[in-house]
């Protein structure tokens, strides 16, 4: 399967195969990790992943497999769950890279990054995380950014005052871990920048199982809008369910809101208007023939009910969330007629485009990061409507960053969070 030659657009893809260029038949078989949190509060983030990276592997295979530069390759992914803890995640990437010769590491990203990138960076192994707050210089094979994560935190406080003006009070919480502090940071730089008042900026414990006093707290600032960043699916839930218990009557925002598990704890009313960025591949925004549908297909005929591999859940954003940054490098792969970490990063950053499932993408990043391994797409930004979430409006996250950055950078290092900070 050629993927570089994908026409990733609201039309159909097309697709040149490996198998049918001179033949050739698929010889060798190249391995690739899914290292992140299959169980624990943090699996809402990494579990759903797999079935869009499977869908990936099984048809890079099933079509001759991945075509680099006229020689075929197989593709077999390993998955390890790292629980969402650093000392997992470096077993884990050991384990990877040492028993399997993995070339590239799907990833979460956040603690496990941490723990991991020493280790990876010696073996020049490519690690995809969701979250580009993990790049850094010193990390040259960590890529990130098909995820939206942070620039959609970022880009919510934004889209809460073009849709009401007179909103003027920002509260935002999340867990105290590397991914809560570093995306809360921008976020709160990003509401200042759009002119909000702040009210509320703080962090709970990971350990906490009872969100009510943490929920009285932050309603007792009267915010008009309660943020919760980048918490844990299982997190919000939670914290949903006391905002609802305790009266809450404002807006709702949030990275990620799974909309199945929170509709079994508050009534979708409660949520009505809450955003989001993570879509739904139904969404009549995408259209019909379009390969967001296509997926959605896909992923039903395969996973839905009765499917063969039937999940018992239906879709979320996370299933394609992770497939973003494998089909992405596997493109650097075919950029470069090379698996080798340091000629396939170096493709993607002198492309001048990439193509993902949200639309063409570029990598950039160094003002955030210090480094351009930042793959950036359009922005998504869904609301909640009748319980489901809808696409609202597609954002140009660059455009919106370039007149904020220096004050949006500025709070962000009086955080101590920015990329020469930690």
């Amino acid at each position: 399967m050629r993927i570089l030659q994908a026409v990733l657009t609201a039309g159909a893809t097309s697709l040149m195969v490996a198998g049918s260029v001179g033949g050739a038949a698929a010889q060798e078989t190249v391995n690739i990790g899914f290292l992140g949190a299959l169980s624990g509060p943090d699996a809402g983030w990494g579990l759903p992943g797999l079935t869009g990276n499977e869908m990936f592997v099984d048809r890079v295979n099933a079509e001759g497999g991945l075509d680099v530069c006229g020689t075929p390759y197989l593709l077999n992914m390993i998955p390890f769950d790292d629980e969402a803890t650093g000392s997992k995640a470096l077993q884990g990437a050991k384990q990877l890279v040492l028993e399997h010769d993995v070339k590239f590491i799907s990833a979460i990203g956040g603690n496990p990054a941490d723990a991991t990138h020493p280790f990876l960076t010696k073996k020049k192994v490519v690690y995809a995380s969701l979250i580009s707050t993990d790049i850094k210089p010193d990390r040259p094979y960590l890529i990130a950014g098909g995820d939206v994560t942070p620039r959609i935190d970022m880009m919510r406080p934004w889209y809460h005052k073009q849709r009401n003006p007179d909103l003027q009070r920002w509260a935002v919480l999340s867990q105290d871990d590397s991914i809560g502090l570093t995306s809360q940071a921008w976020e709160v730089g990003s509401a200042i920048a759009d002119g909000w008042d702040v009210v509320y900026d703080e962090h709970y414990s990971l350990d906490t199982v009872d969100f009510a006093p943490i929920v009285t707290a932050v309603l007792a600032t009267n915010p008009d809008v309660v943020s919760l960043n980048l918490s844990y699916p299982d997190f919000v839930v939670g914290i949903l369910e006391q905002l609802h218990s305790q009266g809450y009557e404002g807006e709702i925002s949030a990275n990620y809101l799974d909309s199945e598990s929170i509709l079994t704890k508050v009534p979708a009313e409660f949520i009505e208007g809450a955003v989001d960025s993570f879509p739904l591949f139904n969404d009549p925004h995408w259209g019909e023939g379009s390969v967001q549908q296509k997926f959605y297909n896909d992923w039903m005929t395969r996973y839905g009910p009765g499917g063969p591999d039937d999940v018992k859940r239906g879709i979320t954003g996370i299933d394609w969330d992770h497939v973003i940054m494998l089909e992405i490098w596997a493109q650097g792969v075919q950029m470069a007629c090379s698996f080798e970490a340091e000629e396939v990063v170096a493709a993607l950053q002198n492309a001048d485009e990439v193509d993902t499932i949200l639309g063409k993408g570029s990598f950039t990043g160094a003002e955030m990061w210090g480094i351009d391994n930042m793959v950036s797409t359009p922005v998504p930004i869904n609301e909640h409507r009748s319980g489901v979430k809808r696409v609202q409006q597609v954002a140009d996250f660059g455009e919106w960053f370039e007149p904020r950055k220096e004050q949006i950078i500025a709070h962000v290092r009086s955080k101590g969070m920015m990329f020469d900070q930690r």
